[in-house]
């Protein structure tokens, strides 16, 4: 049986934080996947330790693996001694692509980065341009992909996120107090979703209505609702390590939450965002009104395993019926656990992850 050796490269992390997107889209998927077969090949993935970093030798990686799988880099010289070795011995090169930074908004901390016509975004290009395959989370990110470099959708393939409900495990008691507490957490990305018109008047309304009502916000700091909405609004910082952030903060996070709210903008660099939110509360079986987006239209079966909302009227009407409802908030919150159960367990997906990288590894130039 042939053996195809992957080295994987978490471009993000660092010696105090593993990032959430190193984490999904690298980490996890490839740790399940080590050891996997189909009976004709068997994939050994080492992931690399950060904390060896100056100790890489791109010769000695590229002579004992097949298949270098990386996210992305903005470093020229980062790519130039990694590329150059991979080639030299004919090794195939992945990278993923979570994000349409060919689009990214001036609010994302990264702007400055990859903005139009910057190093970064060329950089990114001409990698993008370079590697074998490129994985990203969904098929608008495909589409953007193949619309800014000269990849070929052929060689771009979609792996959404997905969850180990082993590592989130935890699940506290259904929360059924006289106290509602809405809850959103997402970085300073998501600063311009938060204060989009149609759901800034749907809250409005809701705090006028309800003043049992708190909104938190976890990571985003909004200044204009802590002056619209005084102590009603309350603002806690997440953690940028995953596994502190698995393992600390989100029960945290989770026990406080009564309903969980995830507004989107409706543009090009968030329809290309994944449902790892939805993933994420409905393993503690919380319920949420999502962004009547694609990627939430996805998951969410309305009035189901939760809400999708687009109007200010959607936003106010839902949340008041999961305020009104506690027996339905505890029906969603329980039916969103057994959609992420059923559909979107990493434990599930490893044959397509197994097959994509046996076809790479196999193709020949």
């Amino acid at each position: 049986m042939k053996t195809i050796k992957l080295f994987c490269l978490p471009s993000h992390a660092e010696k105090k934080r593993t990032s959430g997107v190193d984490f999904c889209r690298i980490i996890q998927p490839l740790e399940h996947l080590n050891g996997w077969t189909d009976g004709e090949v068997k994939i050994k993935a080492d992931v690399w330790n950060i904390h060896d970093k100056d100790k890489a030798d791109w010769r000695k990686i590229a002579k004992d693996y097949d298949i270098i799988y990386f996210n992305y880099l903005n470093q020229a010289w980062g790519f130039a001694a990694m590329g150059c070795m991979a080639r030299k011995y004919g090794r195939k090169m992945v990278m993923d692509i979570d994000d349409d930074l060919w689009d990214i908004l001036p609010d994302n901390a990264a702007y400055q980065v990859y903005k139009k016509g910057s190093e970064g975004i060329k950089v990114i290009t001409s990698i993008a341009n370079e590697v074998d395959y490129i994985t990203c989370t969904n098929s608008y990110l495909k589409n953007a992909i193949a619309h800014n470099t000269f990849k070929h959708h052929e060689f771009i393939r979609v792996f959404p996120n997905y969850i180990d409900l082993d590592l989130y495990k935890y699940r506290p008691r259904f929360k059924n107090t006289p106290q509602i507490q809405l809850v959103h957490f997402g970085s300073s990305s998501h600063f311009t979703d938060l204060q989009s018109e149609e759901f800034n008047k749907g809250i409005d309304k809701i705090l006028k209505e309800y003043p049992n009502v708190t909104f938190k916000t976890v990571g985003a700091f909004i200044p204009k609702y802590k002056l619209r909405w005084g102590a009603r609004y309350a603002h806690s910082f997440g953690d940028t390590d995953v596994y502190r952030w698995i393992k600390n903060k989100f029960p945290l996070v989770m026990k406080e939450t009564d309903i969980f709210v995830t507004p989107l903008v409706d543009n090009l660099y968030d329809r290309c965002k994944s449902s790892i939110k939805f993933l994420e509360t409905s393993s503690a079986k919380r319920v949420g009104v999502w962004q009547n987006i694609r990627q939430y239209q996805q998951v969410v079966e309305n009035g189901k395993n939760g809400f999708l909302a687009r109007t200010a009227e959607d936003w106010y009407k839902n949340i008041k019926y999961l305020i009104d409802s506690p027996e339905e908030r505890k029906r969603m919150g329980e039916n969103a656990f057994k959609t992420v159960e059923r559909d979107w367990q990493i434990s599930s997906h490893l044959d397509e992850y197994g097959q994509f990288f046996k076809e790479v590894a196999t193709k020949k130039d």
